[in-house]
C-alpha cells in the first residue's frame, strides 16, 4: 500500500524539471525541492532524530514549510503542525503533550519556548526562522531554519526504513469542550486517503498548476494544498492575508487554485465587488478551482462568491479527527438554479465522498450507549449526530485512551459532535455543534482555555464564555463576567488578560457583566443558556 514517503520521492523525480515553489525570491524545481528535504532529513537524523519522532512545525506560510514537511514524510518522522499565530506557551504546551524531539518555528514563539524548556525533555532541535536561536535555548542542535534546510549537510537519500502504511504521519491537534489540546493520530494511510480524495473531487491538476497558499498551510490549506503538490503543481507561499493583493497575485502567477477558509472567501469577495463597482475590468482569470472549508459559511454569502468568481467553488467539511473531504459541494452544486433562486443544496456541506461512510445517528453520549448505526441512524430529514468510518478517520488521540473511547467505537465509527441531517438528495446539513467549541474564522477557539485566562484576573468571579453570531468571522468569542463583590474589573482588563495569555484570535471581541450566570440542574454554569440570547432568531447554531 502506497505511503506518503512513496509520494513524495515519485513527485520529487516525476517533475523534477517543473517548479515546485516560488514566492517572488526564490524559484524551485521540484528536484531542488527533493534535494533541500533530502538535507533537511539528514540534518534531523544527525541531531539524533528518528522515525516516530514528532515535530512541531508553528511557522508562517513559507516555501521552507514544504521541504520540512517533506523531509518528515521519507523518514517517518511525525508532522505536528500548528498555527503560527499560537502563542509561545500554547506551543510549548503542544511540544510537551506529544514529547516533540524538535520544534521548528517563528521568532516570536522562542522566548516562551526557552522559558519552558525543562518541559520539554526530549527536545533535540529548535529551528527559529529568521534568527539564530538564543544560547539559553539548551538544546542539543540550535539552529537557523535557513541552516536546517541548507547545505552542509548531505542531499543523499535518508539512511531509515520506508515507513509503513499504519504508521503515524502527523498529530492533528485539536481540543474537546475541556480546551486541552489533544492530537488526533494520522496514518500515513489515512493521508494517502485524503490526497486521493482531493484528486478525486476537484479538477485534474499537474505541472502548470499554481497554488496560491494565503490560508495557513498548518491547516485545511495546507492539507489540500499536499494534494496538489504531490501532482507536480506549485505553490506560492503568502505570509499575511491581505485582499487586494492577493486578487493581484492571482493574476501575476496566473493562479489555479486557492485553498481559503470561508472568512477570506468573503473577505476576497467584497474586493472583487468593489473593484468591478469602480469599473475594473477584473476578472478570476486561470483560476479553476476554490476548495474551502474550516467553517460554516451562509447560502447568501456563497451565492455572492459565485458571482464574483464562477464555478470554482468546492466546498470541502472535514476534522482533525476525520480528514477533509468527508463531504464535498461541488462547482456545479453552487449554481442558482434555472429561476436564479438559491438552491437549498447551497446551504449545505455537500455529499460524502465515494471512500466514506457517512450516516446521522439519534444517540446521546449521556446515555452510555456506543453508536450503533442500524439502531441509532435517524429518517432521512432528521436531525442528529454525525458519525463517520473510513480510512480517513483517526485512530485515537495521542497517549489519550478515555477521550479515544468517548468518540470511537469498536467498529470504526467517529462521533462527530456535528448535529445535522441529510436530505433527500443526500446532502449533509450543518445545525449546530454538540461540543462547544468556537469557530472563529477557521480558527478554532476553545472556551475553557479562555475562560481560563480570564479567571486568572482577582476581580473575576465567575466567566462563561460562548461564541456570537459575526458578519466576517462566522462567529466570534463573547465573555458574560461576574465581579467579585468591591472589584470593577473592566472590559479592557479582561481582553488584556487573554491578550498576554493566548493567541490574538481567542481574545473576546464582546465582553459584558452580569449579577449572575444561569445554572444547569447539577449546579453547573450553562453555557448553552448564556449562548442562546446571541442566537435568538438564527435557525441555526452556528457561525454564517
Amino acid at each position: 500500500m502506497t505511503t506518503l514517503a512513496d509520494l513524495t520521492r515519485r513527485a520529487h523525480v516525476r517533475y523534477a524539471h517543473h517548479p515546485a515553489v516560488h514566492d517572488g525570491q526564490r524559484r524551485l524545481t521540484f528536484a531542488e525541492l527533493g534535494a533541500m528535504a533530502r538535507r533537511t532529513a539528514n540534518r534531523l537524523l544527525v541531531a539524533g532524530l528518528r522515525p516516530g519522532d514528532r515535530v512541531v512545525l508553528a511557522l508562517d506560510n513559507r516555501p521552507e514549510v514544504l521541504a520540512v514537511e517533506h523531509a518528515l514524510f521519507l523518514t517517518g518522522m511525525v508532522r505536528v503542525a500548528l498555527s503560527s499565530r499560537l502563542h509561545g506557551r500554547e506551543v510549548a504546551g503542544i511540544a510537551a503533550d506529544c514529547t516533540a524531539a524538535a520544534v521548528v518555528c517563528e521568532p516570536t514563539h522562542l522566548a516562551a519556548l526557552t522559558a519552558q524548556r525543562p518541559e520539554l525533555p526530549r527536545l533535540r532541535l529548535l529551528a527559529v526562522a529568521d534568527q539564530e536561536p538564543a544560547e539559553q535555548a539548551d538544546v542539543d542542535s540550535a539552529v537557523s531554519l535557513a541552516e536546517l534546510v541548507g547545505p552542509g549537510v548531505p542531499d543523499t537519500p535518508p539512511d531509515v526504513p520506508d515507513p509503513l502504511p499504519d504508521d503515524v504521519a502527523a498529530l492533528m491537534y485539536t481540543s474537546g469542550t475541556t480546551g486541552e489540546p489533544k492530537g488526533a493520530v494520522a496514518t500515513h494511510a489515512a493521508w494517502v486517503s485524503m490526497v486521493r480524495a482531493f484528486w478525486a473531487e476537484l479538477p485534474p491538476s499537474g505541472p502548470g498548476d499554481v497554488v496560491l497558499h494565503v490560508a495557513p498551510m498548518s491547516h485545511f490549506g495546507g492539507s489540500a494544498g499536499s494534494a496538489y503538490t504531490l501532482r507536480g503543481a506549485a505553490v506560492v507561499p503568502v505570509r499575511r492575508f491581505d485582499p487586494p493583493a492577493v486578487l493581484d497575485l492571482l493574476a501575476e502567477y496566473q493562479v489555479t487554485t486557492i485553498p481559503l477558509v470561508p472568512t477570506m472567501l468573503k473577505d476576497l469577495t467584497v474586493e472583487a465587488e468593489r473593484r468591478r463597482r469602480a469599473g475594473d475590468q477584473w476578472s478570476p482569470g486561470t483560476l479553476r478551482a476554490v476548495p474551502y472549508g474550516g467553517a460554516a459559511i451562509s447560502a447568501q454569502a456563497l451565492d455572492r462568491a459565485w458571482q464574483a468568481f464562477g464555478d470554482v467553488l468546492y466546498q470541502c467539511y472535514g476534522l482533525s479527527e476525520a480528514l477533509a473531504p468527508l463531504t464535498v459541494l461541488s462547482a456545479h452544486d453552487h449554481r442558482p438554479t434555472a429561476d436564479g433562486e438559491l438552491p437549498a443544496r447551497l446551504s449545505s456541506a455537500g455529499r460524502p465522498v465515494p471512500d466514506v461512510e457517512l450516516s446521522v445517528v439519534d444517540s446521546d453520549p449521556s446515555e452510555g450507549r456506543s453508536v450503533d448505526v442500524s439502531r441509532d441512524g435517524v429518517p432521512r430529514g432528521g436531525t442528529g449526530e454525525v458519525v463517520v468510518r473510513g480510512t480517513v478517520v483517526t485512530r485515537g488521540y495521542w497517549n489519550r485512551p478515555d477521550e479515544t473511547r468517548d468518540v470511537l467505537t469498536s467498529d470504526g465509527w467517529f462521533r462527530t459532535g456535528d448535529l445535522g441531517y441529510l436530505d433527500e438528495g443526500g446532502y449533509l446539513h450543518l445545525v449546530d455543534r454538540r461540543r462547544e467549541v468556537i469557530v472563529s474564522g477557521g480558527f478554532n477557539v476553545y472556551p475553557s482555555e479562555v475562560e481560563r485566562a480570564i479567571a486568572e484576573l482577582d476581580g473575576v468571579q465567575d466567566v462563561v464564555v460562548v461564541a456570537i453570531p459575526h458578519p466576517r468571522w462566522g462567529e466570534a468569542v463573547a465573555a458574560v463576567v461576574v465581579r467579585r463583590p468591591g472589584y470593577d474589573v473592566t472590559a479592557d482588563d479582561v481582553v488584556a488578560a487573554c491578550r498576554v495569555r493566548l493567541a490574538s484570535y481567542k481574545k473576546p471581541v464582546h465582553v459584558e457583566f452580569d449579577v449572575q450566570l444561569p445554572l444547569t440542574g447539577n449546579r453547573k454554569l450553562s453555557r448553552r443558556l448564556v449562548q442562546e440570547r446571541y442566537w435568538t432568531g438564527s435557525d441555526r447554531r452556528v457561525g454564517q
